[in-house]
């Protein structure tokens, strides 16, 4: 058996020769963000880095943790200093579940999920089913640094163990909204 291996610094892949039944899963973060209205003094964007669990192998008893982060960034415009207060929801992703989100390879599927703590305790969803939304607070403008500040939020990513699955590469994509 072969296992297919992303090279992070390109979208070209290669195979490499290695033990059995190995499988690739990741999930990547789609990002969309809400502004303010047009008399706004400041400006804010999301980004992420999606988690990514390497190799999984349904043989461990242990699950395949990742980490992810998803970064606001708030800009100051004009006028004075600004305390900008938001929410950072995530989208339930193919499963339309937030119970079980499930990375996807063809037919075949990992159930996996993502938390907003280093515990796994609380589910980041939007707030509905018993999830999480993630709050933050930035302040911007003259006499706060460059003008610019960024906070970040850790996502922390989890496939239960001993899963079968077929060879493939698994995927899933969620959407991050940033409201403020």
């Amino acid at each position: 058996m072969s296992d297919l291996r992303l090279n992070a610094s390109s979208p070209r892949t290669e195979r490499v020769s290695h033990g059995p039944r190995p499988w690739r899963a990741s999930a990547a973060l789609l990002l969309l963000f809400a502004g303010c209205d047009a008399g706004a003094v400041a400006d804010c964007t999301v980004s992420a880095v999606g988690v990514n669990f390497g190799i999984y192998d349904p043989f461990l008893a242990t699950p395949d943790d990742s980490v992810g982060q998803v970064t606001v960034t708030c800009t100051h415009l004009s006028g004075p200093a600004i305390e900008i207060r938001y929410t950072l929801t995530l989208s339930t992703g193919a499963s339309a579940n937030f119970r079980q989100r499930q990375l996807r390879s063809g037919p075949n599927t990992l159930g996996y999920n993502l938390w907003s703590d280093p515990a796994r305790s609380g589910i980041w969803g939007n707030g509905s089913s018993g999830t999480v939304i993630v709050t933050g607070l930035l302040k911007v403008g003259p006499g706060e640094g460059n003008g610019s500040r960024s906070a970040v939020h850790s996502l922390y990513g989890r496939i239960p163990a001993l899963q079968d699955a077929g060879d493939g590469d698994y995927v899933d994509s969620i959407v991050a909204t940033l409201t403020y």
